[in-house]
């Protein structure tokens, strides 16, 4: 195995590389990170109500969730966020508890805050904790610390909505006939919808010669392509080519899928990531074929064909000469990071993470989201590229955190959500390689 980056001061390494890996929102549909501008028939009834420290919603700070959304009362002033973000797998793809994740304060669509909402806190009905994201040594505006330093918040005896059931659910749809999608028919249908539910919708997958194609070039993992455009844009055109993108329900990101035709050659092209891989398919001719703006953004946000799937691979020793060994583990199911590193310098611990594509930031936090402990550490750029990055981790909980727990743990930068990492071996590897500068 080569190196990830080139580490700092007296070490010089070069013929850097590694495996790559990610996941990311897609254009189709929103990935791990649902925005809300209203929670009317969202399915989160259940968490409507007011909520204050104690239970006393006589006093400030205090949150009230309904239909409408939040409201936030403290210092004297209200503030109703627009819309907030519903972090639907901030726990982890596999997780099935009661505690929803939100952030109430998002900057824009790229940045989700500096602030973190944990309803049904540890699995509590009727609990919420607020969380500051934070680098070391930075303080949160005073309306956010109100929240962020108030403890838990509970419930307020009599709250109009409190315990409001979920919503029944609804009649199960009745599955109509489709049109099947030709090779001359497909300028007709742009602006419809694959599926068996949908007036006038497409079929896709059944009927016609481009589900022969379909199912000629994809063999196996047709299913696969059907679940993951579960959740599907409608059929666009760009110039003589068409196109559609969507992913497996809740899944963006992780299980999603693109579709690009050709018409005048008879050629199809299917991108298909499964656990937050890219398997490219390609036309029968094995020609890829011209990307669609929309599908360029899909793919820019999302996983090259590198990607290391998840859950990921266990925690290695990478021998150094003439130093310590340093633990490597890859990145599984980011946008963007590709491996991340610790290694001892100077009798200090230091973080060292490697990206899949070049940054024109100076400076980003990346987070470690350990089941909803976070470890945020500030890096800075190590390489005139910037896709080398390190950050000095003494005094965080990281290398603590990282031999308690087990599983996975989630990967942020600058408040995005960037995959996951494993917690494989990652106890014996760390012993081997932070013995020098951490007290394990």
């Amino acid at each position: 195995m080569t190196l990830p980056f080139h580490m700092p001061s007296t070490i010089r390494l070069s013929g850097v590389g590694l495996a790559a890996c990610a996941i990311a929102t897609i254009a189709a549909a929103s990935a791990q990170a649902l925005p809300l501008s209203s929670f009317k028939d969202q399915g989160v009834d259940h968490i409507f109500g007011s909520y204050a420290p104690r239970g006393d919603c006589s006093k400030e700070p205090r949150v009230t969730i309904d239909e409408k959304g939040m409201t936030f009362r403290a210092n004297g002033r209200e503030i109703k966020p627009p819309r907030v973000e519903y972090a639907l797998t901030f726990m982890g793809q596999s997780y099935d508890g009661i505690m929803a994740v939100f952030f109430p304060f998002p900057v824009s669509s790229n940045d989700f805050g500096r602030v973190l909402m944990y309803v049904n806190d540890d699995e509590k009905r009727g609990v919420i904790r607020f969380e500051s994201d934070l680098p070391r040594g930075q303080r949160p505006a005073s309306f956010h610390a109100a929240f962020t330093g108030g403890g838990p918040f509970t419930l307020c005896q009599g709250s109009a909505l409190a315990g409001t059931p979920l919503p029944p659910r609804p009649e199960p749809a009745v599955a109509v006939q489709g049109i099947p999608a030709e090779w001359t028919n497909l300028a007709s249908l742009v602006g419809k919808y694959p599926g068996s539910y949908a007036k006038d919708n497409i079929d896709l997958f059944d009927k016609g010669t481009l589900a022969a194609a379909l199912k000629a070039r994809m063999g196996p993992k047709m299913a696969a392509l059907r679940t993951n455009l579960s959740a599907v844009s409608p059929l666009q055109r760009a110039g003589n080519y068409y196109y559609l993108s969507g992913n497996a329900q809740h899944q963006g990101g992780v299980e999603q899928a693109y579709i690009i035709i050709d018409p005048a050659r008879r050629a199809v092209q299917v991108g298909l990531w499964e656990r937050g891989k890219l398997t490219v398919y390609p036309s029968a001719s094995g020609v890829r074929l011209p990307i669609a703006p929309e599908i360029k953004t899909l793919l820019d946000k999302s996983p090259p064909e590198t990607a290391v799937p998840l859950p990921g691979t266990p925690w290695e020793v990478v021998p150094v000469q003439g130093r310590a060994p340093m633990a490597y583990v890859s990145a599984a199911a980011s946008p963007n990071i590709e491996a991340l590193s610790l290694y001892c310098e100077g009798g200090k611990p230091y973080m060292a993470m490697l990206l899949n594509k070049p940054s024109a930031d100076n400076a980003m936090t990346m987070t470690w989201n350990f089941s909803g402990r976070l470890v945020s550490i500030s890096v800075q750029r190590a390489n005139a590229n910037g896709t080398q990055w390190i950050g000095g981790v003494t005094g965080t909980q990281l290398v603590p955190l990282l031999m308690q727990q087990s599983g996975t743990v989630m990967l942020r930068i600058n408040g995005r959500l960037e995959g996951e990492a494993s917690l494989s071996n990652s106890i014996a590897v760390l012993r081997d390689t932070l013995r020098g500068c951490v007290r394990l």
